[in-house]
């Protein structure tokens, strides 16, 4: 049974909304302050928590940061119970992590409306991650050799994990240390450096999640209506972050008609392309994103002025966990070519390399795509 813990000072409010929700079905337990809630969580986690703002002991927003802070908990759902002329607490309390807000006073219709809608996005999370970790142990389990695939791709990510890891780390530290004697432009360049960090984090997570529906044959193609240009900058944005700097991405298109194409498959592509062009770039250089339609066809080139592929290479360039012979001082899982080689292969597309050792390397992606008038 669905358990909903309540937290709210008011008695008479407190006991009517449990009578709603113990009607509909719910396990429902009460605290009459942020304090007593805290024990209740402790004592049972629940489902979901309705928790008031302006509460003595503990209010709400402590009782939120304390439930956020905790890996266990951080996920419940958690709707703030407030005064309609509290609306800085809301705000704050929203900043802070809670999912929705109910103003008083409520209808009954209101409670479970928003109660049914946060359970309900909880499931559906919960469905996804676990259809993520299916998907991972189905592709990791099937034989040996995919059995030796978990083993060094755990090693590889888990290595690769520890300099953005490590990135996060210095940058909070610097931040909760010196906080006072910080200008808002080193705030900012620390906030950017976190930021970074995580969106490689969540690259590499997506390229596992790739991986491995690769290896187990479940990498679908589900194309969407989508504008090409607009999300290439969205990924171009999040890899300035990630670079620093240290780079000039540059994208060129003349793109502006939506297309349909997989969302997924295509942000792999271009992610993976940019990633070992910064990767294999001396600092100070440029990358160059050309992306533009085409007789029906997507046509993206990603350019770099960088190492270079010595010809040798280029025959097992796109194979996984294949280093070119000139890269081996580089830190990589050697995946990310042949994930874009698949995923091309997925849209019924092709990809080209041209390359001169010491002068650069350009990529060149053809994706056959339809418009969206």
């Amino acid at each position: 049974m669905t358990k909903i813990l309540i937290i709210e000072d008011e008695a008479e409010i407190r006991n009517e909304v449990m009578d709603w929700l113990t009607f509909e079905g719910y396990e429902v337990s009460d605290a009459a302050n942020g304090k007593l809630g805290l024990e209740a969580i402790k004592q049972s986690t629940p489902d979901l928590i309705l928790c008031d703002i302006a509460m003595p002991e503990l209010n709400g927003r402590e009782v939120l940061i304390e439930v956020r802070s905790k890996t266990h908990l951080s996920h419940i759902p958690f709707i703030f119970l407030t005064a309609a002329s509290d609306r800085d607490s809301i705000r704050k309390g929203m900043e802070l992590g809670a999912d929705d807000y109910l103003t008083k006073p409520f209808t009954h219709a209101e409670v479970l409306k928003a109660v049914r809608s946060r359970l309900e996005r909880k499931a559906i999370q919960e469905r996804q991650v676990q259809t993520q970790i299916d998907t991972l142990v189905r592709a990791f389990d099937e034989e040996h050799e995919k059995r030796l695939l978990k083993s060094r791709l755990v090693a590889m990510f888990s290595h690769d994990f520890r300099n953005p890891l490590a990135g996060i780390l210095a940058a909070s530290g610097i931040l909760r240390s010196y906080n006072d004697r910080l200008t808002p432009e080193q705030k900012t360049r620390h906030y950017d450096r976190i930021d970074g960090a995580v969106k490689q984090l969540l690259q590499m997570l997506d390229d596992m999640l790739i991986v491995a529906e690769i290896e187990s044959g479940h990498l679908e193609f589900s194309p969407e209506t989508l504008n090409a240009s607009t999300f290439a900058e969205g990924i171009i944005d999040e890899f300035r972050l990630i670079d620093q700097n240290r780079h000039q991405i540059i994208l060129e298109t003349d793109n502006s008609d939506s297309i349909l194409a997989d969302p997924k498959l295509i942000r792999q592509i271009i992610a993976n392309l940019i990633s070992n062009a910064l990767k294999y770039s001396p600092a100070d250089t440029h990358i160059h994103v050309n992306l533009k339609l085409k007789d029906s066809c997507l046509m993206l080139t990603v350019e770099d002025q960088g190492i270079g592929i010595p010809e040798a290479s280029l025959p097992q360039l796109f194979e996984p966990f294949h280093r070119a012979a000139n890269a081996k001082q580089f830190k990589g899982t050697g995946l990310g070519l042949s994930i874009v080689k698949n995923c091309v292969e997925r849209h019924q597309g092709n990809v080209k390399v041209e390359s001169q050792v010491g002068k650069g390397t350009c990529f060149s992606v053809q994706l056959p795509v339809k418009l969206v008038h």
